[in-house]
C-alpha cells in the first residue's frame, strides 16, 4: 500500500484520541501503511513511545503535532481571534526543535487548557517544518466551507510564505456530504496556487469498534 497516514491522534490528544501510540503503530503495520505520523493536539507527550514502537515495527514514523493557531479577526481589531488547527510535521532536527518550541510557547502564553500560537510565532519557528492545512477546523478549510474561495487562497498563500512553500492542502472524506463539498473547494485552492493536496483520515482511534 502506498498510503501514508499524515494526521493521527493518540490518547495524548486528551479527551479526543482513544488509542495508545503503540496500538496505532501496530494497526498501521497490520494494514500495510507506508508510514504513520503522530499529530496530537498541541502535544508531543507521545512522541518517544511512538518513535520507539515505529522503529521496532519497521514502520517509518513521522513526528508532528496539530497546533492551535489564533487568527486575528478581519473586521474588528478587538474581535476574538479565530482558533484554528494546523498539523505540522518535523522534517529534521531543526523542525523537531521548532515544533517543541511552538508547543511550549502555546502553553506558556495562554490560559491553562487553551494553548495557541500566533502567525508571527509560527513564522519565527517554521524552519524544518512541513504544514498541512488541517481538518475542517483548519484556517483554509474553514474559509472554503464558508464559500469564501478568495479568502481561502489568501490564507493558504500566507502559510506558503511562512513555511517557504512546504505546505499541502489537506482533504478528507468520511462519507459526509458537507465534507465532500468542502474538499472540492480545497482542491480548487490547491490548483489555483499550484501546490499539492493530500488525503488524510484525521485518525482518532485504531479500529472502528473503538469509536
Amino acid at each position: 500500500m502506498l498510503y501514508a497516514e499524515l494526521h493521527c491522534h493518540s490518547c495524548f490528544s486528551l479527551l479526543d484520541g482513544a488509542a495508545l501510540p503503540e496500538v496505532l503503530v501496530a494497526r498501521a503495520s497490520e494494514l500495510g501503511l507506508a508510514a504513520l505520523a503522530l499529530t496530537d493536539h498541541d502535544e508531543l507527550g507521545g512522541a518517544v513511545r511512538f518513535a520507539i514502537a515505529a522503529h521496532e515495527a519497521g514502520l517509518p514514523g513521522l513526528i508532528g503535532a496539530e497546533l492551535t493557531v489564533a487568527i486575528p479577526g478581519r473586521d474588528d481589531a478587538d474581535a476574538e481571534p479565530l482558533l484554528t488547527h494546523l498539523p505540522l510535521l518535523a522534517e529534521s532536527r531543526e523542525g523537531y526543535a521548532n515544533l517543541s518550541t511552538l508547543v511550549t510557547i502555546g502553553r506558556r502564553d495562554r490560559p491553562r487548557g487553551s494553548p495557541a500560537v500566533s502567525l508571527d510565532e509560527l513564522a519565527s519557528h517554521a524552519g524544518g517544518l512541513f504544514a498541512l492545512t488541517g481538518c475542517p477546523r483548519g484556517w483554509v478549510a474553514t474559509l472554503a466551507e464558508r464559500g469564501e474561495p478568495d479568502a481561502a487562497c489568501d490564507a493558504a498563500a500566507t502559510l506558503l510564505d511562512i513555511f517557504d512553500r512546504r505546505v499541502a492542502i489537506e482533504c478528507w472524506d468520511h462519507g459526509l456530504p458537507e465534507e465532500r463539498v468542502t474538499t472540492g473547494r480545497l482542491i480548487e485552492v490547491a490548483r489555483a496556487l499550484d501546490i499539492p493536496w493530500v488525503v488524510t483520515n484525521d485518525v482518532h482511534y485504531a479500529r472502528a469498534r473503538d469509536r
